[in-house]
């Protein structure tokens, strides 16, 4: 089959961004397993293994689109004018993206329930990416973009004061102490900000974690932070909302309602196998996996049936 993806984002990224990265593992992916891909994305993209055509600003996804293109998968990229079956990978909140449409396919069966929908496809991530470590270091992770409230930083420096344990803060450029109730003491203490993360050092940050906090308030349409600490071993401390109790087992981790919840749970990481952490993902949500099932959609494109059956 010929796949063509269409990015409206540059790949790769090296920082923030995890659709961007799931485009790169997905064409990958879909590569390695014996299928043309091409994939079309604004200027100075790269995907090893895969043919990129650079797509100017202002010029039209669907001319440059390759004769022959059996399928097309749109991340991020408005559906017009696209001369070939198509799907839309959704992976956003926003009233527009939980629109519901025909052609869209979803990240969790939350995310797509949430949508009216059936059809959802678990991102999945490229675990060379990511090193494997059984044995942690002292400090616990919260790597999620600080300047959206809905990631619950505050709630991780609350718990890191209170329980007085090391916290190791990434992801963003700006802290806004503000957001966090001005807990200045603890930044001077215990909790380290790190900034933005990327490649092997935010490989060793993940992997050396001995659990990911992840104290989300909005339905999280996947967290691919949480599938990255489970491939490194790590264990993952969120709540119930959105997607979580998808990704989310007893045997790697803890779905904690409160404050106090989380709090027994950071006491308790150490009855986590990191080893179950890391077959949970090679099991469900690798890029591999994720790979084979969007074939699968696109195989009923193809035949002119309908996404949800």
């Amino acid at each position: 089959m010929h796949i063509a993806h269409l990015s409206a984002w540059r790949v790769p990224i090296e920082f923030y961004g995890g659709s961007q990265r799931v485009v790169v593992w997905q064409a990958k992916a879909q590569a390695a397993l014996g299928h043309t891909v091409t994939l079309l994305a604004p200027s100075g993209s790269t995907c090893p293994g895969v043919r990129v055509v650079e797509v100017p600003p202002g010029t039209s996804y669907g001319r440059l689109l390759p004769a022959g293109a059996d399928v097309a998968n749109l991340h991020g990229v408005p559906p017009v004018e696209i001369p070939a079956p198509f799907l839309v990978t959704t992976q956003g909140n926003s009233p527009v993206e939980l629109e519901y449409t025909p052609h869209k396919v979803f990240v969790s069966a939350d995310h797509a329930r949430r949508a009216g929908s059936k059809a959802f496809v678990y991102n999945g991530v490229d675990p060379d990416e990511f090193k494997y470590r059984e044995r942690k270091d002292d400090y616990l992770l919260f790597l999620s973009k600080v300047s959206r409230p809905v990631k619950g930083v505050d709630t991780a420096i609350r718990l890191a004061r209170r329980l007085g344990v090391r916290l190791v803060i990434a992801g963003g450029t700006r802290f806004d102490l503000r957001r966090t109730g001005g807990l200045w003491d603890s930044l001077r203490a215990n909790v380290q900000f790190w900034g933005e993360v990327g490649g092997q050092r935010k490989a060793e940050l993940i992997a050396g974690a001995r659990a990911l906090l992840f104290p989300i308030r909005w339905h999280e349409p996947f967290g691919i932070v949480v599938a990255e600490a489970l491939v490194s071993g790590t264990p993952v401390i969120t709540t119930p909302m959105g997607a979580m109790p998808e990704l989310i087992t007893p045997d790697v981790g803890f779905l904690c309602r409160t404050e106090d919840e989380m709090a027994d749970a950071i006491c308790r990481i150490g009855d986590i196998d990191p080893a179950a952490c890391r077959r949970r993902v090679l099991e469900h949500f690798t890029s591999a996996i994720c790979a084979q099932k969007y074939v699968r959609y696109y195989e009923r494109l193809v035949a002119g049936e309908p996404l949800e059956p």
